[in-house]
């Protein structure tokens, strides 16, 4: 992944440079950005000794006679000089066993020329027979500088002035969209008469949203949550207060490394999910959910995580969110699709871009052991059931959801009654509590809360040995999400 704040046309062209210069025959450049891709390489060795030249199956190779035969083209390189050949969409061909011997046969000469081959293509499809032969680079997305610039040209064409304030809101909202794609929208936005609006934020916020649903793992979401609606969790929203402020130019500057993320591993229906989604809300950052069952599902794995991660820290700063993680992670780790278990461990440890990520489980013995390890997450919260005092908030929070005041209700009395059951069971309760009044033409009661906690079994009473061997687990390997409230009785009782 490239480093937080380079420019990615300084990166690719010492990267590309630097790989012609040491003898690296073959550069795999994966993007779907084809024309920038183009221009960069292009951009990358102006005014050096090496002319690029570009070959399609479609268009052959300009500056040679050699068709559009992919063989021919390689033999024609059997004694090149100095050069850089981009090959767009090859890795259609490297599923012909000729095409692969014979990039293998014309590697060595190329290394020694200097003459680099580019393969610019969305899909990245290696044979094993070519692993040790070329190295893979990935284009970042466009950073804020890059379509800050776009948007200006923009501006300056159709002759708009617009402040700085709003150009900046616009490019932020436009960030994860490709150059192309933020092209279309800025002149969409400018096509709608009237010049460029504020209203036009929302605009690019929706593109973004499609460009993102077409990659099929990520999912864009709303913020409608915030931590205040979260009930109980008292330390994880003390640990989630005091990093509020940490994705700014003043935790920089105070010496502040950006949070990596949050691993919630604890009981169904206890509000981990919920929290993901707060986060974000509370600390007003972009949501995204990556769908690991449909990574898994695509026709390459490895290069949909990659994709995926890439446009997370485009986005960045923003709250990536995992969902029940054992499950699309635990035979990974093990099996036939490993290589993308780490690939995404690796970039946990490893990446610079404020990317929180909040991840959730709820079996931890199908947690592989590696994303357990230190450094993989700032910091394991064990989600238990709620308390007496976390019920009474929990039913507090769904009653001023659906506009009751908590105040009318015994909501001592049920908090209670409800031992053992879950953040959802518990708001099952008031939601059939609601369908209850509602069907007999009257106002909720607590009794109508009261007789649906008697009549809903909670999980507790089918999984009792599971959850206690999940607390048993969590004792010295993760810090309660929980307040003690033995320290809250003592308080309230003095």
């Amino acid at each position: 992944m490239r480093e937080r704040g380079r420019d990615t046309r300084q990166w690719i062209a010492e990267e590309l440079r630097l790989h012609a210069d040491s003898g690296y025959p073959v550069v795999y450049l994966l993007t779907h950005e084809e024309d920038r891709a183009r221009r960069l390489v292009a951009e990358a060795f102006q005014g050096s000794e090496r002319k690029v030249a570009v070959w399609s199956s479609t268009g052959g190779l300009k500056s040679e006679e050699v068709g559009r035969d992919p063989v021919r083209l390689l033999t024609s390189l059997r004694a090149p000089g100095p050069g850089v050949t981009v090959l767009l969409d090859f890795h259609v061909h490297l599923a012909d066993p000729g095409v692969v011997r014979r990039l293998r046969d014309v590697a060595p000469a190329c290394a020694r020329a200097g003459h680099l081959l580019v393969i610019v293509s969305p899909v990245l499809l290696i044979p094993p027979e070519l692993e040790k032969e070329l190295t893979v680079l990935e284009l970042p997305m466009p950073s804020r500088a890059e379509l800050a610039a776009q948007l200006r040209g923009i501006c300056a064409d159709e002759q708009i002035i617009f402040p700085e304030e709003f150009i900046e809101a616009l490019v932020r909202a436009a960030q994860g969209l490709t150059e192309a794609e933020a092209q279309r929208v800025f002149t969409r936005a400018l096509r709608k008469g009237g010049g460029f609006k504020l209203d036009d934020v929302s605009l690019v916020l929706d593109e973004k949203k499609k460009s993102i649903r077409k990659g099929e793992v990520l999912e864009f979401w709303e913020l409608d949550e915030s931590l205040s609606e979260v009930g109980g969790l008292d330390e994880v929203k003390a640990w989630l207060e005091a990093r509020a402020r940490a994705f700014g130019e003043d935790a920089e500057r105070f010496g502040l490394p950006s949070p990596k993320g949050l691993l919630l591993i604890g009981v169904q229906g206890c509000g981990k999910s919920l929290t993901a989604k707060a986060v974000a809300g509370s600390w007003r950052l972009p949501l995204l959910r990556l769908d690991l069952g449909s990574v898994f599902g695509t026709a390459s794995p490895d290069a949909a995580i990659r994709r995926s991660l890439l446009v997370a820290e485009s986005l960045a700063p923003v709250v990536l969110w995992l969902d029940e993680i054992e499950k699309g992670f635990a035979e990974a780790a093990a099996g036939g699709t490993a290589r993308v278990f780490g690939s995404f461990i690796t970039w946990l440890q490893e990446k610079k871009a404020p990317v929180f990520v909040v991840a959730t489980a709820n079996e931890v013995e199908h947690l592989p052991p590696e994303l357990l390890r230190k450094g993989r997450f700032d910091e394991t919260f064990f989600v238990d059931l709620p308390d007496v005092h976390e019920r009474l908030a929990i039913l507090q929070v769904h009653l001023r959801k659906r506009q009751r005041d908590p105040a009318r209700y015994d909501l001592a009395s049920l908090a209670k009654l409800a031992e053992h059951y879950s953040g959802a069971e518990l708001e099952q309760t008031v939601v059939a509590g609601l369908y209850r009044a509602f069907g007999q033409g009257r106002e909720l009661e607590t009794l109508d809360l009261q007789k649906e906690l008697e009549e809903i079994v909670p999980l507790y009473a089918t999984y009792e040995e599971k959850i206690k061997a999940l607390r048993e687990w969590a004792k010295n390997r993760a810090r309660k999400a929980n307040r003690d409230s033995t320290l809250v009785d003592l308080f309230e009782r003095e």
